[in-house]
């Protein structure tokens, strides 16, 4: 029997060079499906619901900043489908959320960039498929992921150089100064 393809109304990837970083420095960084928060500049929270880390059924709940407007945090809960080490990417189900999202697929990786890209040494990438979201056009929801990511690519930059001036340790925690808006995502 074949497998189901699905027509997805909405997909698309975002994209974002990291500076002086290696595809697996970056990876070892991002690599914890738990860790998003310390990461992603729009996720303030970050913890395991049910599973064992970095294999598929894995769920974790994401919650955004507080907002100023008196409206709840953004959050959603996740669910690993697959966490491929030796690929550098993992692939994930928004499940139940309270941002509008339907069915929601989305695969994070970090590849390795040709020579010829100025000081940039790996990329980090976000691909989704997801049903519409009502009241968002795919452009918002694409800018919000390319926000959240820059983010996270300027998070490892300046990782990997703290790492590099502090003889090799690896920061357990993504500098702080950095936060974008209050939504994790639309």
């Amino acid at each position: 029997m074949a497998a189901e393809v699905i027509e997805w109304e909405w997909s698309g990837r975002v994209s974002s060079a990291v500076l002086g970083a290696t595809p697996d420095e970056a990876w070892e960084l991002l690599s914890d499906f738990l860790a998003f928060h310390r990461w992603n500049p729009r996720v303030a929270k970050c913890r395991r619901v049910s599973g064992a880390p970095r294999s598929p059924g894995c769920v974790r709940y994401c919650e955004g900043e507080p907002r100023g407007d008196g409206r709840d945090a953004d959050w959603a809960h996740e669910t690993l489908h697959e966490h491929d080490a030796a690929g550098r990417r993992f692939r994930y189900e928004m499940n139940d959320n309270n941002m509008g999202f339907g069915r929601f697929f989305a695969t994070f990786s970090v590849v390795e960039v040709e020579p010829s890209s100025p000081g940039a040494r790996c990329e980090l990438r976000w691909e989704f498929e997801c049903d519409p979201v009502r009241g968002t056009a795919k452009e918002a929801l694409a800018a919000r992921l390319q926000a959240g990511l820059d983010g996270m690519a300027r998070r490892v930059e300046e990782a990997v150089s703290l790492r590099t001036a502090t003889s090799g340790a690896v920061p357990l925690e993504a500098p702080a100064e950095l936060k974008l808006g209050t939504s994790i995502a639309v």
